[in-house]
């Protein structure tokens, strides 16, 4: 029997609610007694309809967490209804929604999937996991249209196996927005929901599949760490995202 697993799942909207059904069949399937983690501070609405899959009303990480246990009873589910933030946040006063700092969420040996669509709140989970040992955080996200993209960091034994993204994106160096979570009540309800496609939602959770199939269950090399696609006209590209003189980890 393969060892067990402890999957995070960071955002069950519009990439989450589908990658949390492929991820739950692979524990299903492959790692039976792993647990699968969801967090997410924000509720389903009837307007998310058009592009994420929910059968009930609530807090994103509960419902999820509910309508999945019910077709998986080999894994273990557990919601974190709560927005991630820094180690260093000191909180708002008009805000008392429940929040966990990204170092306190993951651990050892986790398997975390940050698929916020926020640069902020990326961030805060790569730089959480560039303390730990050995890790790996897979991130995806997409545009307005049919363009998007995926990215694997990985430590293994101290190390960068694959580099942070702040190397190579400055996006994540200097995020052009703000941690969801770590705003007011009033100025969160001012940010505008994602206008992203289904067919671009769904098609980012597919290639995260693939890279946890190549890079977890096969344990092969994460050499396209990032992989760039675009469905109009039915392209990928992948990058090797090595640090500079780092051999393929084998």
């Amino acid at each position: 029997m393969n060892e067990q697993k402890r999957f995070v799942l960071i955002g069950a909207g519009g990439i989450g609610t589908w990658l949390a059904a492929g991820l739950a069949r692979l524990l299903e399937f492959k790692y039976p007694g792993s647990a699968l983690i969801i967090v997410d501070g924000d509720n389903y609405e009837e307007k998310n309809k058009e592009r994420q899959s929910f059968t009930q009303m609530g807090n994103k990480a509960i419902a999820t967490a509910n309508e999945l246990t019910q077709q998986f009873p080999k894994t273990m589910f557990i919601p974190v209804p709560k927005w991630v933030v820094s180690d260093d946040f000191k909180g708002v006063a008009d805000d008392e929604s429940p929040k966990i700092p990204a170092s306190q969420l993951i651990t050892e040996g986790d398997v975390v999937f940050a698929v916020v669509d926020n640069f902020a709140a990326r961030k805060v989970l790569f730089d959480a996991a560039s303390n730990l040992t050995n890790v790996d955080v897979f991130t995806g996200g997409n545009d307005d249209a049919l363009f998007g993209s995926i990215y694997h960091y990985q430590r293994r034994h101290g190390a960068d196996v694959t580099d942070h993204p702040v190397n190579t994106h400055p996006e994540y160096d200097n995020p052009p927005d703000k941690n969801p979570g770590e705003l007011s009540c009033q100025d969160r309800a001012k940010i505008e929901g994602g206008t992203q496609l289904l067919a671009t939602n769904m098609a980012v959770a597919a290639f995260l599949l693939g890279r946890v199939q190549k890079t977890i269950v096969s344990n092969q090399s994460p050499d396209e760490a990032e992989i760039y696609f675009d469905l109009g006209i039915g392209k990928s590209e992948p990058y090797d995202r090595r640090p500079v003189n780092q051999p393929a980890y084998s």
